[in-house]
């Protein structure tokens, strides 16, 4: 593999990183949200596993109480609901809003859609070395935060 290619998909994946930040920070904005409030509650769309104050600090390595002060901010925004663990009262859980996050989904829902119609000029095997490729990436970038 030569540098010139590196070098590429590097620059190219650090443009792909401006762009889905700063288009997420647009969406945030516009849900009255920060875009680290809007990225946590996505972290909460996707992972089910995902449901304390605790796991959510666990799992992004922010602090408990930078933590405590996103969940407030989601919750008096309507997207989630605190409510105690059935098993351990002490611990709170979190609850979804459906009606709250709908407006949400329907967005990256359009997103998702022009996203695989976009994937449809690549092939299946072009977009498995892209997928690797990606996982990768992503565990080098969660290796990087310990």
């Amino acid at each position: 593999m030569t540098d010139d290619v590196v070098a590429r998909v590097r620059t190219a994946m650090q443009w792909q990183l401006v762009h889905a930040i700063l288009s997420n920070e647009r969406v945030a904005r516009a849900h009255g949200l920060l875009v680290t409030d809007l990225q946590t509650l996505h972290l909460l769309v996707l992972r089910e596993d995902v449901r304390t104050p605790r796991q959510i600090s666990t799992t992004t390595g922010m602090p408990a109480s930078t933590v405590t002060k996103l969940v407030d901010r989601l919750e008096a925004a309507g997207y989630v609901r605190r409510t105690a663990d059935p098993v351990d009262r002490r611990r709170t859980v979190l609850e979804l809003v459906p009606e709250a996050i709908a407006p949400l989904r329907t967005l990256y829902g359009r997103a998702d859609e022009q996203f695989d119609e976009m994937s449809q000029r690549f092939s299946p095997d072009e977009l498995e070395i892209v997928a690797r490729y990606l996982d990768a990436a992503s565990d080098f970038y969660s290796l990087q935060e310990n």
